[in-house]
């Protein structure tokens, strides 16, 4: 009975441009289940913001909660696939992931965001998404990133460097 309920609704996934946004305040509670991850509540640091996202989550109209580690694997696989790993945090991957986490419980799942790599990987994945401030990314596009000395190419999330030469690596557009 109630998987039939949120089928009917949309899971929409708050960044943390989102949450300072405060959008969860304009969201209609009846259709929508609003989300975000841990590591968005925490990057939530100035006081009244902090206080406001405490009152909605304590008040049950925003739920945190953590992607599976499966749903984050996935998403770091399609990033590293796509060139973006390196442009992305600990937070943008989280919510990449929680997306595709409830988009097995949802029929709609759409992220706030205004982060342009994070709208790329979501665009990669299928998953909708809807700017605050920006026009939003149209189309994808595909990156190589590496070290232009040793070819090493990044597996972390928000890796810069090459852990063997210590050179900037390179991003180059693809597509």
């Amino acid at each position: 009975m109630h998987q039939e309920h949120t089928f009917n609704k949309i899971a929409v996934v708050l960044d943390t441009g989102a949450l300072l946004a405060k959008y969860y305040r304009l969201l209609p509670r009846t259709r929508v289940d609003i989300f975000t991850t841990n590591s968005a509540v925490t990057e939530v640091r100035d006081l009244e913001n902090k206080r406001a996202l405490l009152e909605a989550i304590e008040l049950e109209v925003i739920r945190v909660l953590d992607p599976e580690d499966r749903y984050v694997s996935t998403v770091l696989i399609v990033a590293k696939n796509i060139g973006s790993l390196s442009k992305l945090s600990q937070t943008d991957v989280q919510i990449a992931a929680l997306a595709l986490m409830l988009r097995g419980k949802y029929n709609n799942v759409v992220v706030i965001t205004d982060d342009y790599e994070l709208q790329n990987l979501l665009l990669s994945l299928k998953i909708s998404f809807k700017p605050l401030r920006t026009r939003g990314i149209t189309c994808l596009t595909i990156y190589s990133v590496y070290c232009p000395l040793c070819l090493y190419t990044p597996s972390n999330p928000g890796e810069t460097a090459c852990p063997f030469c210590g050179i900037p690596l390179v991003r180059r557009r693809l597509s």
